[in-house]
């Protein structure tokens, strides 16, 4: 695996009350004011779940107790290096964590706001809809070409 391999891990973060996910609204990065849940890069030796913990407390500051793989997305992103660009999201829910939610990168993210599945903001990162709706159909994996 090199340092930039297109590979990532995002958590669907699910109020255990309300059934509402938690999205952030993206700023200063990929796709900015568009909103996505929490992730990033998976680093070069780190499990996936280590990768969906660290990512969950440094953009949120809560620590997921449990969480439950949803699936994969393969997103074929254009044309890039003329060999085309494939991100792979392995996707995990959280509906058992602890601490208080809040922006701990603002440099990044403008805000977290949650959103019931049948009221879900229109921009939504292609990878991180086509999860939502894995998480929903209970489907294995997408592939976004």
């Amino acid at each position: 695996m090199e340092d930039n391999d297109p590979i990532g891990v995002g958590v669907i973060i699910i109020d255990a009350f309300t059934g509402k996910i938690l999205l952030g609204k993206r700023k200063n990065a990929y796709k900015s004011g568009m909103w996505g849940f929490p992730g990033g890069r998976l680093e070069k030796t780190e499990p996936l779940m280590t990768c969906a913990v660290r990512e969950l407390l440094e953009e949120t500051g809560v620590h997921g107790n449990e969480f439950h793989y949803v699936g994969a997305v393969r997103e074929l992103q254009g044309n890039k290096n003329e060999r085309g660009y494939n991100f792979i999201h392995f996707i995990f829910s959280c509906q058992d964590y602890s601490g208080a939610i809040g922006t701990k990168e603002p440099d990044k993210c403008e805000g977290w706001e949650w959103f019931s599945l049948d009221a879900l903001p229109k921009e939504i990162l292609p990878g991180h809809k086509a999860a939502i709706d894995m998480y929903v159909d209970k489907s294995l994996y997408k592939d976004l070409v």
